[in-house]
């Protein structure tokens, strides 16, 4: 079961007990700084079928607590948090949770920062301002271990490679 948080901040998690998730339901943990997009992806995921939010972040201390105590099956991560950016989370995440995917949802729409995601294993790299079916899509394609990349990311790296 979803919960929205009340507050702003702070390690949110479901009201359930946070070591037994929904069977079926694939867990996905938000860290974001912003309290208001946690809301709105939580609002967003749990409205889809065989999707829950496990725990929401703002920074990166919070996100290794609930990985720590929470069955995750994806992350969903903005580059831009506090203590670590994500970037160097993702890295973090990966060396102590190889199997975990990540997807990066971040304002920053440079391909530099999409390519340093990828190398530091994130699955996804989406824009903001993406709209939620293909937030949504990005989340299904990850999690049946599939990558997934922003249409207008792509279009800035062949623009990019193009200009070499």
């Amino acid at each position: 079961m979803c919960v929205i948080e009340k507050n702003t901040g702070g390690v949110v998690m479901t009201e359930n007990d946070r070591n037994k998730p929904a069977p079926g339901r694939k867990q996905i943990m938000i860290v974001d700084d912003h309290a208001v997009v946690r809301e709105g992806l939580t609002r967003l995921i749990c409205g889809e079928k065989g999707l829950d939010v496990c725990g929401g972040a703002q920074n990166a201390v919070e996100a290794i607590k609930i990985l720590a105590t929470a069955p995750v099956d994806l992350v969903i991560m903005d580059i831009s948090i506090e203590g670590m950016n994500g970037i160097q989370l993702t890295e973090k995440i990966k060396s102590l949770y190889p199997d975990l995917p990540v997807i990066m949802l971040t304002i920053h729409d440079d391909p530099a920062y999409a390519r340093r995601a990828f190398r530091a294993g994130a699955a996804g790299y989406i824009a903001k301002d993406e709209a939620s079916e293909n937030v949504i899509k990005a989340i299904r394609l990850v999690l049946s271990g599939r990558s997934y990349v922003s249409s207008r990311i792509v279009q800035r790296i062949i623009a990019a490679k193009a200009l070499r």
